[in-house]
């Protein structure tokens, strides 16, 4: 999305440099990955000219887990030592262990999420006040409170699996609230996520010829037979990567009118006016996770999704009642208010090593 941003910026200058720059887009993964440090480094010296550069790094990642953030300053501190003429910025949710070579400047007013929203996020930020910034006060009073939340159960005959991916009625459940609240009519489905951090989530597997060989997952099945169309953003692997690119752009651009059902890592700083969280566990990294824990990510994990209606699937305890609705889970994103406002330190030109948070 920034770099179709940046793009639209660079062809509508209406005083084009004789030199004019470029856009390039990179993804690595710095999380223990020292490989990726030195193609990093190598790949934008290599874009380097007349001895300046200009670095916009999303997702950056200095402290918490140890094994994350050391890989992530090396490669800014090496960076700021091999390009004279840099000028850095980088988005991060947490704002410790901070490379020297960046300033922080903290960028915490919330721009668009409504009070019911964010009354959702701040007790899962509080959790972590150590390394997260929480929301600042506007100092603008809200022109109103916003949409309540709704919460819908994962209970009951029809429903079936620990989680509500696995559940087709949950699927149905949705869409009827969804019918609801007009999407399809006076909203568009392109407003709507469906957020989850399930690793189980996947759309139909199909063979060579076609014939669907693993079924998509409950939830998915279920949302397809109330008549909704959707586009899943699954776990990336192999077989998956091509396709998996290109929907990725297509939901960045919002080009085609469908509704997206994804593992949220994938949609950091996207918003949509509509988003539904299924609870879920990554069986690659919540094995020791408690429950809390894990809503607590998905809180942090989802921040600036949602900008109007919140609906909230989750799963219930053995410790809840079997009538109950109200089973606390919630999810949103600390991110947008550092991913939005990324253009307006770019202008900052008397500091132009800085860390957005």
């Amino acid at each position: 999305m920034l770099q179709q941003q940046l793009c639209m910026s660079l062809s509508a200058d209406p005083t084009p440099s004789p030199t004019p720059g470029t856009v390039a887009y990179r993804e690595y993964d710095f999380h223990d990955r020292e490989e990726d440090v030195e193609q990093a480094l190598n790949d934008l010296l290599a874009r380097t000219k007349d001895g300046l550069l200009h670095v916009l790094i999303d997702e950056a990642y200095f402290g918490g887990r140890q094994k994350y953030g050391p890989t992530h300053s090396t490669f800014v501190t090496r960076l700021c030592q091999s390009v004279p003429g840099l000028y850095l910025w980088a988005a991060s949710v947490v704002h410790t262990d901070i490379p020297p070579e960046l300033r922080p400047e903290p960028l915490t007013v919330p721009l668009r999420c409504a009070p019911s929203v964010l009354r959702e996020i701040t007790p899962a930020i509080e959790r972590y006040q150590t390394s997260i910034h929480n929301y600042s006060n506007s100092g603008v009073p809200a022109p109103g409170d916003g949409l309540s939340v709704i919460r819908l159960s994962h209970h009951g005959n029809a429903h079936t699996g620990r989680w509500p991916v696995d559940c087709a009625q949950c699927g149905q459940d949705i869409a009827a609230e969804l019918h609801r609240l007009g999407v399809g009519n006076t909203l568009c489905y392109r407003d709507v996520f469906v957020l989850t951090r399930s690793s189980d989530l996947q759309d139909d597997i199909s063979d060579d010829g076609g014939r669907v060989v693993s079924p998509a997952s409950p939830v998915v099945r279920g949302l397809r037979a109330a008549g909704l169309p959707v586009c899943v953003l699954s776990k990336k692997n192999k077989a998956n990567a091509p396709r998996l690119e290109r929907d990725l752009q297509d939901v960045a651009l919002a080009t085609t009118d469908r509704l997206t059902v994804a593992y949220y890592g994938y949609l950091h700083g996207m918003e949509r006016r509509v988003v539904v969280v299924l609870s879920g566990r990554n069986q690659y990294h919540d094995l020791s996770q408690t429950d809390d824990s894990i809503e607590v990510f998905d809180r942090l994990e989802a921040a600036s999704r949602c900008t109007t209606q919140l609906i909230m699937v989750p799963t219930p305890t053995p410790t809840t009642e079997t009538n109950t609705t109200a089973a606390t889970f919630a999810i949103a994103t600390t991110t947008s208010k550092y991913i939005d406002t990324i253009p307006r330190t770019s202008r900052d030109e008397d500091n132009p090593s800085c860390i957005v948070q």
